[in-house]
Formats: structure tokens, C-alpha cells, sequence
């Protein structure tokens, strides 16, 4: 045997050594992501939809999600995984006292651990997985992902247009604004346990901005009652950023009750908005004086006509 032969046998069986001492570092990775596809589907960025197009797997909520983006998901493979699987997340089953809810924690966390494993697996695999969230995933959407999933899988979150972000935009009037208010409060329904209930939220007289799903509007309107004036602006957005169906209804604490069909609005589709902001826009009560010297100092310009 040559030397030259007997140095390329030692050059590929040190190589194999260390592919297979290295215990997979060679080996093909997918990637898990949560992918916030925007209120609408022509407001999914374009990060969004590289993503989705990579994917191998996508995980949808409903199955009628696959009609609305059926031109990216094509053929892919699809696992469904709804807001149910958040139920008794983060609760202990052996400390809870009613057998059935016991029983049902325990099914639930099996569950979730499932959806887990299959994710580690495909990535391992080399698969892209993909959970396809409507507006932004930041907001009341399924992350638990990333708290189960072991730190050392590829992974990421691709924001997208949230209902906070459209809504604002559909009433074209900036929340942070408020005359005499700095603040915004994105808020949801009263929930059993909540330290941060409504009304208190509501003493402060910020901005609020609510995510309405199983809103009680007869009790919400009278805790505004109690904290803001009765001519507060209010305003619902109806499917915010859907140029076809977006729809504003403006109303105020006071009326909101008498002249708004709550009960006719869809469900899981529109947004409250409370606050001064409504109204006033970005007139400030003190006109940013405070701020007056930053401002120039930053900008170095003068209002038109305007000489020093």
C-alpha cells in the first residue's frame, strides 16, 4: 500500500471517528416556529410567509384555517392544535380536589406532552415545523411551546399585525395618546383567580383597549361607569384589517349600553377601545412643553413662519 493511500484511510477513519463520537452534531435540523399570520391574510409579513413556505409541517387552530391559507400551506402536512390544549396548563392534577377536573388535568398535560414529543421529533428529523397563529402570537396566543420544548431545538417567533395594531389603525387614532394619559391597557374578560381585575385597571382612567372573547358588556359598562366620565369616546372595530368587513361603531361610556347590539356582534371577532384618545387624537393637555427643549435639540427645526 502507498503512503499516500495509507494517509487518506487515516484521514476518512479519524473523520467517521468524530461523526460518531460527536453524537449527531452532523446530523440534519429542522426548526420550529410560531408564525403570527396577521388579522388578515394580506397582512402577513413577508417573514411570515417565507417561513411558511419552508415549512414541512404547519399547525393550524381550526380546520377552517386551511382555506384561509390554503395557497401557502398547498400540500403540507397538517397537525391541529386549538386554544383547548391551554386548558389546566400550569395546574398541578394532584392538588386538585374534584376527581373529574383531576382526571381531565392529567388527560390534558398527556396531551400537550404529545404535541411536544411529535415537535422534538420532526425537528430532530430534520422537518420545519410551523404553528400558524392568527394577528400576532404575543398576544392571548399559544406559546407554551417554548416552555416545553428542551432550550437546545431551533426555534423562533415571527411576530405579525396583532387586533391591537389593526384596531388602532381602523379608528386612525393613536392609543397612547389621551390628553392627559401616557398609558395603554390591553386587557380580556374577568377570569376566576385574576389579581389585575378590570376595575382596578379602569382607576387609572388610562386608554383600554379589550380582546373581547366571553366579554360580559352589562357589567364592563358599569365599572366604566364608575371610573370615567359618561361622555368617555368608546369605539368597536369589527374584523380590524379586513378591508372588506372592518367596521367601526362609535359610541360612548355612557350610551354604549343602549344604542350598541352587543349581543349581534361576532364573538371572536371585534375589539373595545375606551379612552380620550378617541377624540382628542395627538393634542396633549400641556401641549409637550416638557418636552419642548428635547424636541429642539433633537430636530433643530421651528414650526413654520415661526422665527427665533
Amino acid at each position: 500500500m502507498s503512503n499516500k493511500n495509507h494517509c487518506w484511510i487515516i484521514f476518512w477513519g479519524v473523520l467517521l471517528s468524530l461523526m460518531l463520537l460527536s453524537g449527531g452534531v452532523f446530523a440534519a435540523s429542522g426548526k420550529f416556529s410560531i408564525v403570527g399570520m396577521g388579522t388578515t391574510p394580506d397582512l402577513m409579513t413577508i417573514r411570515a410567509v417565507q417561513c411558511v413556505k419552508q415549512a414541512d409541517i404547519v399547525i393550524l387552530s381550526e380546520e377552517w384555517d386551511k382555506d384561509a391559507w390554503k395557497d401557502l400551506i398547498g400540500g403540507k402536512e397538517i397537525w391541529f392544535l386549538g386554544h383547548s390544549s391551554q386548558i389546566f396548563y400550569g395546574v398541578d392534577p394532584q392538588k386538585l380536589k374534584n376527581q373529574a377536573a383531576k382526571e381531565k388535568a392529567i388527560k390534558m398535560a398527556k396531551y400537550r406532552q404529545g404535541i411536544i414529543d411529535k415537535i422534538k421529533d420532526a425537528v430532530e428529523n430534520g422537518r420545519n415545523v410551523a404553528s400558524l397563529q392568527w394577528g400576532d402570537p404575543m398576544m392571548y396566543g399559544i406559546t407554551y411551546f417554548f416552555e416545553m420544548l428542551p432550550k437546545d431545538i431551533p426555534s423562533e417567533i415571527i411576530p405579525g399585525v396583532g387586533a391591537f395594531q389593526a384596531a388602532s389603525a381602523a379608528v386612525k387614532m393613536s392609543p397612547p395618546y389621551g390628553w392627559d394619559t401616557n398609558a395603554v391597557i390591553l386587557t380580556m374578560a374577568d377570569w376566576p383567580g385574576r389579581s389585575d381585575t378590570n376595575e382596578k385597571l379602569m382607576a387609572t382612567q388610562s386608554s383600554m383597549i379589550f380582546y373581547t372573547m366571553h366579554l360580559n358588556y352589562p357589567q364592563l359598562f358599569e365599572q366604566l361607569k364608575r371610573h370615567y366620565p359618561q361622555n368617555t369616546p368608546v369605539a368597536i372595530v369589527n374584523h380590524a384589517g379586513d378591508r372588506e368587513r372592518q367596521k367601526v361603531i362609535a359610541s360612548t361610556v355612557g350610551r354604549f349600553l343602549d344604542e350598541v347590539k352587543y349581543q349581534e356582534l361576532p364573538e371572536e371577532g371585534h375589539m373595545l377601545l375606551v379612552g380620550k384618545f378617541l377624540k382628542v387624537g395627538q393634542a396633549r393637555k400641556e401641549g409637550l412643553a416638557h418636552g419642548k427643549d428635547y424636541v429642539e435639540s433633537k430636530h433643530f427645526s421651528e414650526p413654520v413662519g415661526e422665527k427665533k
